[in-house]
């Protein structure tokens, strides 16, 4: 065996230092916030600081547009069809099973679902929950609606809270009970236990219009079922709490990132500086970049 140099090629590509090449979109995505991203809240955006702080972030600031998942326009043409059945119920005029399938198959033909297979499942699978739900709701007395698809803004634990409830009944006792339609994966009694969208909706229900809650429910379209739940005044305090402390870590710039399982569908993972892919470059181009 004899020795001999390294040819010049291989002495560039090993020789050198290699340095990983940092990405600037870092130095933007922690620059200080132009607004206040707390002056105005929701459930989901508290649950998506709680989640993670640089998603709340990337989503407030950066308004990075995507397109709608087909499920939540499945959903959004099925709440359309309840508040027109709801709303009917409430001013005396209900309204046919032809009409609200009908008003359902119009509403999803405007989402334009781009995969067509994917569009004829949903109607098929939406006009059969429908009519389940309507069958079971002619076989039981009409409920007192007050309200459906009632949007609020109010003041909880010092942040402006905004959101929508989907439907508001009065019982007879004078107590109201607040539902919200779930179109997807069926809600388990946990779910409705620990919903913080459940909670808000409770509080903002006694600031916007003095009422008494006592049933929160989650309704389940897939199995034509309904989840019931409630919250002790404790409870709601709890919630206060919670949403204070988001709202001031939101106001004190908090947005470091918490990599964990809901990164990988997460829409954001690719700018973020928690996952985002490092490469290596050779010292010669670091100089070059400033690096």
């Amino acid at each position: 065996m004899r020795q001999r140099a390294a040819k010049g090629f291989q002495t560039d590509m090993f020789a050198q230092a290699a340095a990983p090449a940092v990405s600037r979109v870092a130095e933007w995505i922690f620059l200080p916030s132009v607004g206040n991203p707390s002056s105005r809240l929701s459930a989901s955006a508290v649950q998506t600081y709680e989640r993670c702080p640089m998603q709340f972030k990337l989503e407030r600031e950066w308004r990075i547009p995507r397109e709608a998942p087909a499920a939540m326009q499945y959903g959004a043409a099925v709440h359309r069809v309840l508040r027109t059945y709801y709303d009917g119920v409430r001013f005396g005029r209900p309204q046919s099973e032809e009409d609200l399938i009908e008003q359902f198959r119009s509403a999803l033909a405007e989402a334009k679902i781009q995969d067509r297979y994917q569009h004829d499942l949903y109607e098929r699978q939406g006009i059969g929950q429908l009519k389940a739900f309507l069958a079971a709701c002619a076989r039981a007395p009409h409920p007192e609606v007050l309200h459906t698809e009632e949007s609020f803004e109010v003041n909880i634990g010092g942040a402006n809270v905004a959101g929508r409830i989907d439907r508001i009944d009065k019982l007879a006792d004078g107590e109201v009970v607040i539902t919200d339609y779930k179109t997807g994966k069926p809600q388990s009694q946990e779910d409705a236990d620990d919903s913080l969208q459940l909670s808000i909706y409770a509080l903002a229900a006694q600031a916007k219009w003095g009422y008494r809650v006592k049933h929160l429910a989650l309704y389940n379209l897939a199995e034509n079922t309904c989840v019931t739940s409630s919250r002790s005044t404790v409870q709601l305090e709890e919630v206060k709490l919670k949403v204070q402390d988001v709202a001031q870590q939101i106001a004190d710039g908090d947005f470091n990132p918490r990599p964990g399982f809901h990164c990988r569908f997460c829409a954001y993972h690719h700018l973020c500086p928690a996952t985002e892919k490092q490469y290596y470059a050779t010292a010669d181009r670091s100089a070059r970049n400033g690096n």
